[in-house]
């Protein structure tokens, strides 16, 4: 994937996601590249599979699409199970894409949410796939 796939799915879909696979250091995670366009912090999740992230990464996002803005401490209530959202300091350490996208040099950095699952996950089917664009 590359930063064009990332333009072009943000502009069809509102935004786009990145996974990123655990390179032994630090667990595999998936984020969202795009939230931002809508004045809205990014969303990352860790460890869990690819397609369950991306099922509750869009399904916030759809949240997000309507005019919800979610916030540090809140609880939501997905179709794939509950949620925590905390805040998560650092994120332009971990969402690359969308400081390429979205920072601005000597600006700002990229604001960020938590997703932390409440109990364990509606496990979405699938399998995981390498990273294209990881740093």
């Amino acid at each position: 994937m590359d930063e064009d796939w990332h333009r072009q799915t943000i502009r069809r879909h509102g935004w786009a996601l990145q996974a990123v696979l655990s390179d032994g250091d630090s667990p595999s995670f998936v984020y969202s590249v795009g939230l931002t366009g809508f004045r809205h912090p990014e969303l990352i999740l860790f460890a869990t599979s690819q397609a369950t992230a991306a099922t509750v990464l869009n399904e916030l996002g759809e949240l997000v699409r309507g005019g919800r803005v979610l916030a540090a401490g809140e609880r939501v209530a997905l179709r794939s199970g509950d949620v925590h959202l905390l805040e998560f300091p650092g994120a332009e350490h971990w969402l690359h894409v969308v400081e390429d996208l979205y920072g601005v040099p000597g600006g700002e950095p990229v604001r960020a949410l938590l997703v932390v699952p409440v109990d364990e996950l509606v496990p979405t089917p699938g399998r995981d796939r390498p990273c294209g664009s990881c740093s």
